[in-house]
C-alpha cells in the first residue's frame, strides 16, 4: 500500500488519499458509507497494478511477492504489537465485551500470531485486507509470469497479454464463484482471487494508456459519481469483499467506474494547491490510517463516556459506538491522528537508518 520514492507521486498520493478517507467513511457510516463501499478497497488493488515493474519481477514472481511482503510485515507486527498491550485496558473499560484479561504468555501468544497475518485483536479488524492484499498481488505476479512464459513458448510475443488477461480472468471467476457461493477461505482470500482481474486493468493502463489523466474530466467525474449514486439507490447494490457481499460479474464494471470516479476526482484536486498537500500526506500514511483507525474509534468512544457522560452500554458497539454525536469527529481524528503516527514513525525510522548509516 505504499510506493517506493521511484514511483512516488504526488497525483498518486492524492489517490490513495481519497481512497483511505473512502475507506474511514465507511467504516464510520455516517455519510456516504454504501456509496464508498462500492470502490474503497478496489481503488487500492488498481493502484498496485499499475505500479507493477515487469521489467523488474516478469519473470520472478515470488521475488514481486517478498518485496510486498517486506513492505507491509515489520509495520504490520509494530502495530499488533500495541494493539495487544491495549487489550487489557480495552477489556477493563468495557470496549471488549466478553472476553478476558491476558497475562504475560497470552499477550505474547496474541502477538506472535501476527507473524502469520492473524487478527487477534478487534481494533486490528481493517487489517484483515493487508494478507488479501498480499496473496493477490502474488496472483496477480504469477498471470504476467504465464502470460510472458506462454507467449515465450509458443514463440508469439503478442500473445502475452491474452494469455496474462485470460488467467487473470479465469482466477476472477473462481474468486466470482466462491463468494457468490458464499464459501469463505482462510484469510478471505476467496476476495483475493476476485481482485485479481482489477490488478490486469491497471497493468494494461499502465502500458497502453499513460496519458489518462487527460480522460480523467470534471464531468466524467460527476457522471460516475451519479452513476454510483444510482447503482446504491435504484439497484440497491451494496459490495463488502469481507462479508462477501458482491453482486457476481458486476463487481468489475461497479469498481472501475468507482476507480475512474478517484482517478477524476485526484485530478481535479491535484489543482488546489492546500487541498492537494493534504490529501498527499493521508496518502502517504494510507497504511498507518488503515491498521489505527479502529482503535483511534474506540479510545474516542472511551473519552467520551468518561468526559462528556456518553451511555457506558454503547462502549462494546464497534467500530464506533456514538455515530450521530461525534461523526465528523471520528473522520477527521480517525484520518489525521494515525496519519501523523505514521510520520513519526517514518521520521524514526530515518534517523535509525542515518545512525546506522554514521556508524558503519
Amino acid at each position: 500500500m505504499s510506493d517506493t520514492k521511484q514511483t512516488r507521486s504526488l497525483y498518486w498520493d492524492i489517490v490513495k488519499g481519497w481512497g483511505i478517507i473512502a475507506i474511514v467513511l465507511g467504516h464510520v457510516g455516517y455519510v456516504g458509507g454504501a456509496f464508498v463501499y462500492l470502490f474503497h478497497l478496489a481503488l487500492f488493488f488498481f493502484i498496485t497494478g499499475y505500479f507493477y515493474k515487469e521489467e523488474r519481477y516478469g519473470d520472478t514472481p515470488f521475488l514481486y511477492f517478498g518485496a510486498r511482503l517486506a513492505g507491509a510485515w515489520p509495520r504490520y507486527m509494530f502495530y499488533t504489537l500495541f494493539f495487544v498491550l491495549l487489550h487489557n485496558f480495552f477489556v477493563t473499560e468495557g470496549v471488549y465485551a466478553g472476553q478476558s484479561l491476558y497475562n504475560h504468555t497470552m499477550m505474547l501468544t496474541a502477538w506472535m500470531g501476527s507473524l502469520s497475518f492473524n487478527c487477534p485483536e478487534q481494533v486490528q479488524g481493517a487489517l484483515w485486507f493487508v494478507p488479501v492484499w498480499l496473496v493477490s498481488s502474488a496472483l496477480f505476479a504469477g498471470t504476467v509470469w504465464f502470460g510472458r512464459a506462454g507467449s515465450c513458448l509458443l514463440k508469439r510475443p503478442a500473445f502475452k497479454y491474452g494469455l496474462c488477461g485470460v488467467s487473470s480472468i479465469g482466477i476472477g471467476a473462481i474468486g466470482v464463484f466462491l463468494n457468490g457461493r458464499g464459501c469463505s477461505l482462510p484469510y478471505n482470500l476467496q476476495a483475493a482471487l476476485l481482485v485479481v482481474p482489477l490488478y490486469f486493468a491497471a497493468f494494461l493502463m499502465q502500458r497502453f494508456l499513460p496519458g489518462f489523466k487527460k480522460y480523467a474530466v470534471w464531468y466524467g467525474c460527476l457522471a460516475s459519481a451519479v452513476l454510483l449514486h444510482l447503482t446504491n439507490s435504484r439497484l440497491h447494490i451494496f459490495i463488502d469483499l469481507a462479508s462477501m457481499s458482491v453482486p457476481g460479474f458486476l463487481y468489475y464494471p461497479i469498481s472501475l467506474l468507482g476507480i475512474y470516479f478517484v482517478l477524476s476526482l485526484s485530478a481535479l484536486s491535484e489543482r488546489i494547491g492546500l487541498l492537494a498537500k493534504g490529501l498527499s500526506f493521508l496518502g502517504r500514511h494510507s497504511f498507518d490510517i488503515m491498521a489505527v483507525h479502529f482503535t483511534l474509534f474506540k479510545l474516542m468512544d472511551w473519552l467520551y463516556v468518561r468526559l462528556a457522560g456518553g451511555a457506558a452500554a454503547e462502549l462494546s458497539a464497534f467500530p464506533v459506538s456514538f455515530r450521530q454525536e461525534m461523526g465528523p469527529l471520528y473522520i477527521a481524528l480517525g484520518l489525521i491522528i494515525p496519519a501523523l503516527i505514521g510520520w513519526l514513525v517514518d521520521q524514526a525510522i530515518r534517523s535509525g537508518r542515518s545512525l546506522f548509516s554514521a556508524a558503519s
